[in-house]
């Protein structure tokens, strides 16, 4: 990869790649991003954020509440650690509210433009895909 392929991760190419992508966007604070889109049966609130560590962020949150019968969490629970064991790029966890949290982190060192917009593609992919069924099991 040519050096000038790589992203300048900044608040005008983040804001300017989501707007470009169609992805309308809100800066929360000097490394975060708000933004939404809908899905076939939801809409889902999403951040990007430029993580200190070295990672770009892409996190739906809240994907879904946790319930509070014990009983449907437990299979809510259960189902995540399947699911996690098929997604490429992206994971679920839980956050320190309880909500269910589906995020893809993306090292940014040598990120590109293609790697950003995947980034987002997966994302989207997997909330509409598991979003029926891990709704039915609240």
């Amino acid at each position: 990869m040519a050096e000038t392929d790589k992203l300048r991760l900044d608040g005008t190419t983040i804001r300017s790649i989501l707007e470009e992508g169609g992805w309308p966007c809100d800066q929360i604070n000097e490394d975060t991003w708000r933004s939404h889109f809908r899905g076939r049966n939801a809409s889902f609130p999403f951040f990007v954020r430029i993580d200190p560590a070295g990672y770009l962020c892409f996190a739906i949150v809240p994907y879904l509440k946790t319930p509070e019968d014990e009983g449907a969490s437990a299979k809510l629970y259960d189902r995540l650690l399947t699911l996690n064991q098929s997604l490429l790029m992206a994971k679920f966890s839980i956050d320190d509210d309880l909500d269910v949290v589906l995020s893809v982190e993306y090292p940014f060192n040598d990120l590109d433009r293609s790697e950003f917009d995947d980034a987002l593609d997966v994302l989207s992919y997997y909330a509409d895909r598991h979003y029926d069924e891990l709704r039915a099991l609240l």
